[in-house]
Formats: structure tokens, C-alpha cells, sequence
């Protein structure tokens, strides 16, 4: 049994996106089956959603959780990399932990907050106005981010292209 395939309602993360058996829609033509989908919470609806299924066909809203397995075999053939996916997303979500069970040391507020200026701020404009001391302070804190994210992700990945922007621009 996957650690993605949802079995119940209770219990689940709002945060996380997981797979349901859905059943399939109950129309003359379509072949009997029970398929994969996707099972998300939506803060609007306020309620969790059945997605449409991992093989591309329609299927019920109401998820099977009376212990019905998935049939369709073209779901099958999707499921390991939605369940690739999934994982990336929850260990996103507990980046503060990684796979050994410890806090990554560069995971801090600082770092986090950060990053988050680059991401979403004017970086160069708000490194601008900083010193050259402070500027290389604040984008170590952005690289030193990069690597927890990376990490959680599972990858090796160079400084975000144009952090230390005054170093070719003098």
C-alpha cells in the first residue's frame, strides 16, 4: 500500500495532495474500471476534490474508500510518477527536516525570509541600496535557502543566475 494512496478522509493533510480509487463514470460507453486520481483539498469549496483520473478519463467526485483497489491499467502505468511527484511536494512541505530525520543547518528564518525576497521582492533593487558587505550577506542567506530547498528536492543545483548581480556589473 503507498503512503499516497488515500484510504479514508480522516486524518489527511490539507497541505498535501494525495491518490484516490475513483470510479469510473456511469455512462453506457465507458468501460468498467476503477481508476487513480488525484485527491486534493480546496480552501474555497472547503472540501476535498477528486481530480480527474491519472489516465485522462472522468471519473466519480466521491472517492472509493472501502478498500477498492485501482483497475485501470493505464493508471497504473502513471501511478509511480505521480507518487514521484507527491513525494517531492511533502518533503517540500517538511523541508526543515530531511530524509535522516534532521533539521538541514541551513534551514533558518533568516535564510527562509531570504529567499523569500528574492523570490518574490525587486532583488536587484533592494540590493541596490545595500552595501557590497550586505549584499553578499543577503545573498548568502538566498543560496544557503537554495540548498535546503535543493536538497529537500533531491538535487544539486547551482546559485539562482543573477543573485550577485554587482559582481559582473561592478
Amino acid at each position: 500500500m503507498s503512503e499516497y494512496l488515500a484510504t479514508a478522509e480522516e486524518g489527511l493533510n490539507p497541505r498535501r495532495r494525495y491518490l484516490v480509487a475513483a470510479g469510473h463514470l456511469l455512462l453506457p460507453d465507458e468501460p468498467e474500471a476503477v481508476h487513480l486520481a488525484l485527491y486534493t483539498w480546496h480552501e474555497r469549496a472547503g472540501a476535498w476534490l477528486v481530480g480527474q483520473s491519472l489516465c485522462g478519463r472522468s471519473v466519480e467526485g466521491t472517492p472509493l474508500f472501502d478498500g477498492t483497489g485501482p483497475s485501470c491499467a493505464a493508471c497504473e502505468v502513471y501511478r509511480a510518477t505521480y507518487e514521484a511527484a507527491l513525494a517531492r511536494e511533502a518533503a517540500r512541505l517538511h523541508s526543515p527536516v530531511g530524509r535522516s530525520g534532521a533539521r538541514h543547518p541551513e534551514d533558518t528564518p533568516e535564510n527562509g525570509a531570504w529567499c523569500t525576497v528574492w523570490l518574490e521582492g525587486n532583488w536587484r533593487w533592494v540590493t541596490s541600496r545595500m552595501t557590497t558587505e550586505q549584499r553578499e550577506y543577503a545573498a548568502d542567506r538566498v543560496a544557503a535557502y537554495g540548498r535546503v530547498l535543493a536538497a529537500a528536492d533531491g538535487e544539486d543545483r547551482p546559485e539562482p543566475e543573477g543573485l550577485r548581480w554587482w559582481r559582473t556589473e561592478g
